[in-house]
């Protein structure tokens, strides 16, 4: 009699937690149904009926929202091309590897962003995050073990009550079975809004602002912001992420500015 092989644990660890991340992709589609049943979506920009199951956004809205061309898939900028680095990374490469902003910082996505960001509209950031991870989805490329989002001061998050990034983080994971570490990556010191500074002023202001709090169990992991100006952002929470012991770094956003300003 022979016989069969056992598995490796590698192997048996790794088909478990597949299987378990397709049940939690599976109840979620269901619950995501029935919830459209009892409350159907309605769109955010026009309130027409928004695309079932529980998008509110509908069909027209969401095809005329401003998509952006090809980019650099290292940094992504629009004026690098899309299968190769720009000559700013090919110069000198960010700690990130990858970058992921589907739309334009432009009307009527800046709005979305702005009523989220700034005005506690959490509906929009729920649609702003189903978004990011149907672009995720459509992308193809190997799906991250942890999401990190940007994490804000406490002082911020307490004024402004909430982190808009752990809430496109947690729409984000749901959708895509990614577990997300809100409380990972810390923001040791207040610093000045970002949107106040110029590209040099960015890297200053938060250099050595982010801290990652425990080993982060992950070796591919992907940051969750909203937007993408310059990268300096994302560049010191990779960089916080690298020295903890991760090997690759993404970057997740919803939009990216038009034109990055110079690093």
């Amino acid at each position: 009699m022979h016989c069969q092989p056992a598995g490796t644990p590698e192997v048996d660890d790794a088909g478990r937690a597949a299987g378990r991340v397709a049940l939690r992709v599976r109840a979620q589609e269901w619950f995501d149904r029935l919830h459209g049943c009892l409350l159907p979506p309605r769109c955010v920009l026009c309130l027409d009926p928004g695309r079932p199951p529980t998008l509110d956004l509908c069909g027209a809205c969401e095809a005329d929202l401003p998509r952006h061309g090809p980019a650099c898939p290292r940094c992504g900028d629009a004026r690098g091309g899309e299968s190769a680095p720009c000559a700013r990374c090919a110069l000198a490469p960010p700690p990130y590897a990858r970058v992921l902003a589907p739309y334009r910082y432009a009307w009527p996505v800046d709005a979305l962003v702005r009523g989220f960001k700034y005005h506690g509209q959490l509906p929009h950031g729920r649609v702003l995050g189903t978004l990011l991870a149907e672009a995720v989805l459509a992308d193809a490329a190997p799906l991250p073990q942890l999401l990190v989002p940007v994490p804000l001061h406490p002082s911020r998050e307490r004024e402004r009550g909430y982190n808009q990034a752990w809430e496109l983080a947690r729409v984000a994971g749901r959708l895509l079975g990614i577990p997300v570490a809100p409380t990972l990556c810390a923001r040791t010191r207040a610093t000045p809004p970002q949107a106040t500074l110029d590209a040099a002023a960015r890297r200053a202001n938060l250099a050595a602002a982010f801290a990652v709090r425990a080993p982060p169990g992950a070796a591919h992991v992907a940051v969750v912001d909203d937007v993408l100006t310059t990268g300096a952002t994302l560049a010191a929470v990779s960089s916080a992420l690298l020295a903890a012991g991760v090997t690759r770094v993404d970057g997740w956003a919803v939009a990216r500015a038009v034109a990055l300003p110079a690093r």
